[in-house]
């Protein structure tokens, strides 16, 4: 029988984090987080729903997930117990370290910036990108002299291939399937629109005509969010942007992101950043 497994890699420059893990059974993504680095997921088996910004896809074993910086988003179970995945957190710092062209620097970056933000091939390439992924696990469960070097020349060597083979794979909108309940995604916009302003989840319900019970169900299973959660996360991004943008006091740059107690934004802030807003603040300009 399959039993689940994970490895963890961390790059001794801190520019790069990769995890492997086996999952059996049914599992959803229960930490909510924002983090400054650059994901790519990569789905070596199995079926995930994957939900970012204000839109979830139905990822198939193959598929390669580009999440940009500061983007909120979640993985869901769909249906279909067990699967594999690689996940990189790519600092920015690790692209301004490659002795490549800026051009091409930028270039490897394009994919976290799609409108559908998945790369999906056919054969041979697919199987080119699983043997790449499937060398980099290789390497961080049985480490090696030279282990880290590789691991980073891997991780560029995967963007290279991504950005060279994106016109055979690259899935548009009208290729998704339509996982985000209608009804869902109209509620998620709004907030992304407006999440600055006080909102309650009766008030909402009321105005897109839902009773407040349902939307709260529907919401939490179709985002694997709750309502509060997903609120105070497009608040939390807000500050953070704000923290980095401006020398404004946090108690400002608090109740401008949309929350009315300091208390709690501090609590919600570190929740999710794992650090409190003056810390993410002096860590942003000492990177600076």
């Amino acid at each position: 029988m399959t039993k689940p497994f994970r490895a963890d890699y961390h790059d001794p420059s801190g520019y790069l984090d990769i995890e492997y893990d086996r999952r059996i059974g049914y599992f959803s993504m229960t930490v909510d987080h924002l983090h400054d680095h650059y994901e790519l997921y990569y789905l070596l088996s199995g079926e995930r729903i994957y939900f970012i910004k204000d839109r979830s896809y139905r990822v198939r074993a193959g598929d390669l997930v580009f999440v940009d910086r500061n983007a909120v988003h979640k993985t869901l179970d769909s249906g279909r117990p067990d699967h594999d995945r690689v996940v990189l957190y790519i600092s920015p710092e690790l692209f301004a370290e490659l002795t490549v062209s800026p051009d091409l620097a930028e270039g490897l970056k394009e994919p976290f910036g799609w409108d559908v933000p998945i790369l999906r091939l056919s054969s041979p390439a697919c199987e080119v990108m699983e043997r790449m992924v499937g060398e980099m696990v290789e390497e961080m469960v049985r480490p090696q002299a030279g282990s880290s070097w590789l691991l980073r020349h891997r991780t560029v060597e995967l963007l290279l291939f991504a950005y060279r083979n994106q016109h055979l794979g690259t899935v548009r909108s009208a290729d998704t399937e339509p996982v985000l309940h209608p009804k869902t995604q109209a509620v998620v916009r709004y907030l992304n629109d407006n999440y600055q302003k006080a909102l309650t989840l009766p008030e909402i319900a009321e105005a897109f005509r839902i009773s407040p019970h349902y939307l709260s169900r529907l919401f939490k299973q179709t985002t694997g969010f709750t309502f509060s959660d997903y609120l105070n996360l497009l608040r939390v991004k807000e500050a953070q942007r704000l923290l980095r943008e401006s020398d404004d006091p946090i108690t400002d740059i608090a109740m401008r992101s949309g929350f009315s107690n300091f208390s709690h934004f501090g609590k919600m802030f570190k929740r999710a950043v794992q650090m409190s807003p003056r810390q993410y603040r002096q860590q942003y300009r000492m990177r600076s």
